[in-house]
């Protein structure tokens, strides 16, 4: 509870004093500002459902701010529009062209992306300044406001109304970032394989996160439009493009707080640097806090040197050109980028980000409760031991170029029964469950499932067929807590429309989902952990915490690629224990391991492959003494074979 007034009554508390504002202060001057404030708050929150959330640089938010501000202003002159349709209509145009961008854009990564949206962005100013015969090119488009409700809005009015639409954005990008929306978007930033695999889809909610950010480009555009009443297509370049992003940066990424202080400071910059006092005040200011940063993350040791350098230099060489510079608007582009590289390499987390861990310090603000966790038989409901085929690969081959990792694979896993699949590095153990999985498609053969075709070459397909899996190299969403990481996962589990979403009416669900997650947790000893970020907990823990994600899905088959590697013997011993526990629950799994001990005592049936065959199968104690598997697998250890056997020891015999 004193988590909740503390957020919300800080919410309401800051927008009540923004709204009283009019009231107190008549300057036209300030008005216009905490007006553009109020715009470029919802155009921040849009670009860091991209920058923060999808860890993608995004060049194309100034594009979709003159798109948003040129439709609702045509629609008003050429079709009569009022204001509030227009604002839909300037918001449903960017939602489309974002969704258009997003499709070829986001099958690019990291500078390839950034590329394609600086395109965009440039391509968007062209068209408006050649546009002349709709645009008016160069010379500009005036435009008058339109009366709300057959009210003519004068500054103030016109203000409360950007007020309004910035507290509802708020509050439904609230509702979505806290729901599973925001934990995929999260998630798929930290691992898109990983992400893929739990039944997510990853480049649908790329796809939706952009287009969404788009659309409130566009919505802020259209605001953007009515508030100065006069458009040029030079206002939105890539210089706007640096400043936003440099207000998304400095004010904290993931953050709604960190949007409005960027949103902000952004407002303000253009009248310090048109003011050599101010700017000299700020930039002094902007040194101190660079140093005494660097010096505080240098006593803890938190960062390195080049962290804490980089940042005191950058902003020592502002602080002195602020005062050799007679004309600081001139070098507005240096002082951008200047400031944006102190942010980055010094502050990554921005302002908000180091604010609210100082602010749960000083409140002692703690996690809300969790609900008590579900009964298990109802996250993980038991399933029959039938015996029968559940898995099925026919003659399955995978080749790369002349290399053949699974070269005719036949295989039968059992309903119920752990099957085990081992065999010396490079044999094609990982490759074939990678093919199984859907993380590579089969060059050739069949892979069944209860005797229906698995879909080929989809992470995402094979998960929503019922097929989980663990991975050799972790692939965990670190910056989620161990809650949220299951909580991704669940299956058939929510079911609200994103639309209600917004609205606040997921909470029931999002309570369901914690309580689910609550006992998969429990069920691999992870319970008292559950708010631990993924990053923080210890390997094994990791390793466990796979497991439980795994089983969010329901799955009908388990993969578990080489859950033992790296663990210390007290994990080792507990990995048993929680496999054997899932195991008894019914759920059907593939083992890779090394640790031949651990096959034994675990394994129903293993089947052994060397250089992509299948060189023996059936009982593991029989198995690991076929002279085939000593020779291909055991290698050196074949002399003291009988001391592999070490019952339910489960110290490694073999890697």
């Amino acid at each position: 509870m004193k988590r909740f007034l503390l957020i919300r009554g800080a919410e309401l508390v800051a927008f009540l004093l923004l709204a009283a504002v009019p009231l107190a202060v008549t300057n036209p001057f300030a008005l216009g500002l905490l007006t553009l404030l109020a715009i470029y708050g919802i155009l921040l929150i849009g670009l860091d459902v991209t920058v923060g959330y999808l860890g993608q640089v995004n060049l194309a938010q100034a594009a979709f701010l003159g798109i948003g501000a040129y439709t609702a202003g045509l629609l008003v002159m050429k079709l009569g529009v009022g204001l509030l349709p227009s604002l839909a209509g300037a918001f449903l145009l960017c939602l489309v062209l974002g969704s258009l961008l997003a499709l070829p854009a986001l099958r690019l990564e990291g500078p390839q992306f950034a590329l394609a949206t600086l395109s965009f962005l440039a391509l968007t100013t062209t068209v408006l300044n050649e546009w002349e015969s709709l645009t008016k090119g160069a010379e500009g488009l005036q435009l008058n406001r339109p009366p709300l409700f057959d009210i003519t809005l004068n500054a103030p009015g016109f203000y409360w109304l950007c007020l309004v639409l910035l507290a509802l954005v708020w509050m439904g990008m609230r509702n979505l970032l806290s729901s599973q929306w925001g934990r995929a978007f999260e998630a798929l930033r930290d691992s898109p394989i990983a992400t893929d695999a739990m039944g997510v889809g990853t480049y649908r909610h790329k796809v939706i996160a952009f287009a969404f950010g788009s659309a409130l480009g566009g919505l802020a555009g259209g605001l953007y439009a009515f508030n100065f009443q006069y458009l040029q297509p030079q206002s939105f370049v890539y210089e706007l493009m640096v400043i936003l992003l440099l207000g998304v940066v400095l004010g904290g990424r993931k953050s709604l707080w960190g949007a409005c202080v960027g949103a902000a400071l952004i407002v303000l910059l253009p009248n310090l640097l048109s003011n050599r006092n101010l700017f000299q005040i700020f930039s002094v200011i902007g040194l101190v806090v660079a140093l005494g940063a660097g010096t505080r993350a240098w006593l803890k040791k938190s960062v390195r040197p080049f962290q804490v350098i980089a940042p005191v230099a950058a902003m020592g060489l502002l602080a002195l050109g602020s005062f050799l510079v007679s004309n600081t608007e001139d070098w507005r582009k240096a002082i951008f980028a200047l400031m944006l590289f102190a942010v980055v390499v010094g502050l990554p987390e921005g302002l908000m980000g180091w604010a609210a861990g100082a602010l749960a310090r000083l409140f002692r603000v703690a996690a809300a409760p969790l609900p008590p966790a579900t009964d298990l038989d109802l996250v993980l409901p038991m399933q029959a031991l039938s015996g029968h085929t559940l898995l099925e690969l026919r003659d399955l081959k995978r080749h790369f170029g002349g290399v053949k990792a699974v070269d005719g694979v036949s295989i039968t896993v059992r309903s119920g029964h752990i099957h085990g699949l081992i065999g010396p590095n490079g044999s094609g153990k990982s490759t074939a469950v990678n093919v199984i999985s859907g993380l590579y498609a089969p060059t050739a053969g069949d892979i069944l499932l209860d005797g229906k075709a698995l879909p080929r070459g989809s992470l995402f397909s094979v998960a929503g067929a019922g097929i989980a899996r663990t991975f050799q190299n972790l692939q965990l969403f670190g910056e989620l807590t161990a809650l949220d990481n299951v909580m991704v996962a669940l299956r058939d589990t929510y079911r609200t429309p994103w639309p209600l979403v917004l609205l606040g009416l997921a909470r029931k669900e999002e309570k369901q989902a914690q309580a689910a997650a609550l006992a998969l947790l429990q069920l691999v000893g992870l319970g008292d952990q559950a708010l631990s970020k993924a990053k923080d907990l210890t390997y094994g823990a990791q390793r466990f915490l796979e497991i439980a994600r795994a089983l969010a899905r329901k799955p009908r088959l388990l993969i578990l690629d080489e859950p033992a590697a790296g663990l210390a013997h007290p994990d080792a011993v507990e990995l048993v224990k929680i496999i054997k526990r899932v195991h008894g629950r019914g759920v059907t799994m593939i083992l890779i391991e090394h640790h031949m001990d651990v096959v034994s005592e675990l394994c129903d049936t293993v089947t052994v492959l060397d250089g992509g065959r299948i060189i023996a199968e059936g009982d593991p104690e029989i198995v690991k003494r076929d002279p085939k598997v000593v020779e291909a697998y055991l290698g050196a250890m074949a002399a003291e074979a009988p001391a592999v056997d070490t019952g339910a020891s489960t110290a490694p015999a073999a890697a």
